[in-house]
């Protein structure tokens, strides 16, 4: 569940992680994982489905991302900006940033866009899952991206562990 403290901001779960009391209602865990799909895909991989328009950067303007949403898909007639809004300030992957009413993705992008101005990761040691048939193509080559235009590295092992577990049950993590 997605939710509102009048005190602490957007949190998810029953009650504020601060406070412990409950906050406003604003999407139900099915909800909040659409319309993060939705996002994803208008964000990372085809905006003009949805006649949003990204800048170089991949920045986009809220407003005209809820309302193409509104208009294209009928059960988000409710949609309103605080919902993308606490949708991406609550997300626990990161995969979201927010900067003077815009939104974009942080990663794992098929359309090109210029990422370079992301902040710097604040850690030392990066970390990439591969599969066993993977591992000795990688330590030979190196690491570049499949399907994406990026390779996505993780701040920690439990990450990449995660990240890696979508495509294969036990990953060997590269550090």
């Amino acid at each position: 569940m997605l939710a509102e403290c009048p005190e602490h901001g957007y949190y998810r779960g029953k009650t504020c992680p601060e406070c412990k009391k409950e906050g406003k209602f604003l999407m139900d865990d099915r909800e909040v994982r659409k319309l993060s799909s939705i996002l994803i895909g208008i964000l990372r991989h085809f905006p003009q489905q949805f006649n949003v328009k990204l800048d170089s950067h991949g920045w986009a303007d809220i407003d005209e991302v809820v309302n193409a949403i509104k208009n294209k898909i009928d059960r988000f007639y409710w949609l309103r900006k605080r919902h993308v809004v606490a949708l991406a300030l609550t997300d626990e992957k990161g995969r979201y940033q927010l900067r003077e009413g815009k939104i974009r993705a942080t990663y794992a992008h098929t359309i090109e866009v210029d990422l370079s101005d992301l902040p710097d990761a604040d850690v030392d040691t990066l970390y990439y899952p591969v599969t066993e048939e993977e591992l000795e193509i990688v330590l030979e080559q190196g690491l570049l991206p499949t399907d994406r235009n990026k390779v996505h590295l993780s701040g920690s092992v439990e990450k990449a562990m995660e990240a890696g577990k979508t495509r294969v049950e036990n990953p060997v993590i590269l550090k």
